[in-house]
């Protein structure tokens, strides 16, 4: 992590380095770049898992609790604009399928399109909280 101080007293953390070794964990360093953490078409569902059992077996070696695990990281030190991706994406961890696989990497091409976010404390000014809400009680369709 990279913390720097500027005179103001504002603090900035980012993770560029590390999210450039996440790139490279997950061979997906020349994937496309995504703009959201999710596709807004993307509807992912407990059903999405695999029945099939050479599709079973091939998700038994897919990194999906290694790459999540590293995206909860990011998301928890320096990028909250992951939070909600990763959550979704933890609904699915004990059961696979490919559609979760590849949602994971295209968070993952987010992360590649955004990887020079980082967070900034502004030191010396009040602070004030925004609020978003997304309502949408029927949008889950498993529950």
């Amino acid at each position: 992590m990279y913390i720097d101080r500027n005179p103001q007293g504002n603090i900035t953390l980012s993770q560029h380095i590390y999210c450039k070794q996440l790139l490279k964990w997950f061979n997906i360093e020349s994937c496309l770049l995504a703009t959201t953490s999710l596709s807004p078409s993307l509807i992912l569902l407990i059903e999405n898992y695999s029945t099939i059992p050479d599709e079973t077996d091939e998700m038994k070696n897919i990194p999906f609790h290694k790459a999540l695990g590293s995206l909860m990281w990011l998301q928890v030190a320096t990028r909250p604009d992951l939070a909600f991706s990763v959550n979704k994406l933890a609904h699915f961890s004990y059961n696979l399928g490919r559609a979760h696989w590849n949602a994971v990497k295209y968070v993952l091409a987010y992360v590649k399109g955004m990887i020079d976010y980082d967070i900034t404390y502004k030191g010396g000014s009040s602070f004030q909280l925004h609020r978003y809400v997304d309502s949408d009680y029927a949008g889950c369709k498993d529950t």
